[in-house]
């Protein structure tokens, strides 16, 4: 073996120091086989004896599929946007609540050992939105495979009761809002209909203009009889014979003249009562329209929000509850003795980089 070395250094020579240490090296790598070996078999049999030291532990997975609120265009329902795909990652938090899993913890009787519940939950729990889908995972780890089930099972079925539940409050929430304001729309509208009734029984529609058309109709008979009494006058001032008349025809002229004043005044009265009576039948009548319509929109939408509640949200579905796990999730034998065989010989070859390149090869 050591001829063949010298044969393959002088072979080296040829293409200098480089591939000189090159053929030294794996010369010395060749000396050390059996460590190499040994080294790799303690691996392999100390990474299978701890794998099969250690407790089993056992995963099962539950699905939930988010499906679009029920009031949505069915057109629409297929063309998601990746936006609102991510924005469904907020339902992981109602698998993650620490209060759903506490309360899993004490149903399932699962020991705490004076860990935190948050810590507890990071090794137990694993919730997942599949990415560019509307799947939601629930994983749970578990020494016992039909507990792991089960108590994944219990978190899927909370978490769409802790969805409905959060949507019925929204529900509730928005119905008494809804509620408060046809019932103040109602309000107003019965105040308005009282508002009319009452000015309807106070001032009848057009109770007055009969009145002004009367008074009209004697204010030109009384201002025809006073024409006729200035006529009298004018005529009897140039005849002596009637002269005695006159005192009269003056007084009874002047009584026409503030009959005809009263009458105008009258008048003029009935009509400015009459025109503030009609803007404020006007403006009754406009609240009046105002309120219904108000208190038909309210009504509707109030009935709206009954006849869709619960459609509103996205709704969480059970699609796979899962099933109890054959095979534990860990510990990976098959992993662990991959990993630990990768160390040794990445660690041992180091450690003989480093020894040939410090000591060399003996000549």
């Amino acid at each position: 073996m050591h001829t063949e070395y010298k044969y393959e250094r002088g072979r080296g020579s040829e293409y200098g120091d480089s591939g000189r240490n090159a053929f030294e090296y794996i010369g010395y790598l060749r000396l050390h086989w059996r460590l190499i070996g040994a080294a790799a078999v303690s691996a392999v049999a100390l990474a299978l004896c701890i794998s099969l030291l250690l407790p089993k532990k056992y995963t099962a997975t539950a699905s939930i599929v988010i499906e679009p609120p029920a009031g949505n265009d069915v057109r629409t329902a297929t063309s998601v946007s990746p936006v609102y795909l991510e924005s469904l990652r907020t339902y992981e938090r109602f698998a993650e609540s620490d209060t759903l899993f506490a309360g899993a913890v004490e149903r399932f009787h699962l020991a705490v050992n004076g860990r935190s519940i948050e810590s507890l939950k990071q090794q137990v729990l694993k919730v997942n939105k599949v990415r560019d889908t509307k799947i939601l995972e629930i994983s749970a780890t578990l020494p016992t495979p039909e507990i792991a089930q089960q108590f994944v099972n219990y978190v899927a079925d909370e978490t769409v009761k802790l969805s409905r539940g959060e949507s019925a409050a929204t529900d509730r929430e928005v119905i008494t809002e809804a509620d408060r304001q046809a019932s103040e729309t109602q309000q107003r509208l019965e105040q308005a209909q009282q508002a009319w009734s009452a000015i309807a029984a106070r001032e009848p529609s057009g109770a007055l203009q009969p009145q002004i058309e009367a008074d009209v109709d004697l204010l030109e008979k009384v201002r025809q009889s006073l024409i006729e009494a200035r006529s009298d006058i004018a005529e009897y001032q140039e005849k002596a014979d009637f002269a005695r008349e006159l005192p009269g025809l003056r007084a009874k002229a002047a009584e026409l003249e503030t009959r005809v004043a009263e009458l105008e005044k009258r008048i003029e009265q009935k009509s400015t009562l009459a025109s503030q009576r009609a803007a404020d039948r006007q403006k009754i009548e406009v609240e009046l329209k105002m309120a219904q319509t108000a208190s038909e929109s309210s009504a509707a939408r109030l009935r709206e929000l009954r006849a869709t509640a619960g459609t509103r949200g996205e709704r969480l579905r059970i699609i796979d509850p899962g099933v109890v796990p054959q095979r534990p999730s860990s510990p990976n034998i098959a992993l662990n003795v991959a990993a630990a065989l990768l160390f040794a010989l990445i660690a041992l070859i180091a450690c003989l980089t480093v020894s040939f390149a410090y000591r060399g090869y003996p000549e």
